[in-house]
């Protein structure tokens, strides 16, 4: 079983306060085996939270992401290797899947322009954003919905506080990403 983080901000995105070592000790306390963290416009921060569990020997997998500003609003890149400069939509989508990576829709109704275009060409739509409204989640139900999306569960933490709001579990298969997009996810907490 997966459980874990997907959608949150480090130190390194600009408007979050979370440090890497508070993130781990989190992990570690919430018995979380996963993190998809994902600093705005760059990978710095996932790359520096997988080398500190490689380091200190903590046995949390950790996929390189970022949540990028596109031309249409932010989408995530999951699963890159590399940082994504090209932020013209068509563009960044090419440079994902050339990476392997797969695309996240974040809060699809909180500051996107051409909804339906960034969610035909996800892999995942977000239905559940802690800080969003309840009326925005809805929509973005309606949103996978019409297209057939998986969907997932987003604390979109930016605090210690609000780390917990939305922790997720679902069935390990192959890989992460694999059993992202292959299995249930349920939202915990």
């Amino acid at each position: 079983m997966y459980r874990g983080l997907i959608h949150f901000h480090s130190v390194h995105s600009y408007d979050s306060m979370l440090g890497i070592n508070e993130i781990a000790r989190f992990a570690v306390k919430n018995k979380l085996n996963f993190l998809v963290l994902t600093d705005h416009d760059r990978i710095a921060g996932s790359v520096a939270l997988r080398s500190y569990f490689e380091q200190n020997n903590i046995e949390i997998e950790v996929i390189l992401a970022a949540e990028y500003k596109t031309e249409y609003g932010d989408v995530i890149a999951l699963g890159i290797s590399r940082e994504i400069n090209d932020m013209k939509f068509s563009n960044f989508v090419k440079e994902v899947r050339g990476q392997g990576g797969i695309l996240l829709f974040p809060h699809p109704y909180v500051g996107h322009n051409n909804i339906d275009l960034i969610a035909k060409a996800s892999d995942m739509i977000e239905v559940f954003n802690a800080r969003a409204s309840d009326e925005c989640n809805h929509n973005a139900v309606v949103l996978a919905n019409k297209w057939g999306k998986k969907i997932y569960y987003s604390s979109d933490a930016h605090t210690h506080k609000s780390l917990g709001n939305s922790i997720v579990e679902f069935e390990r298969r192959s890989s992460l990403i694999d059993s992202l997009l292959n299995s249930d996810i349920r939202q915990v907490t």
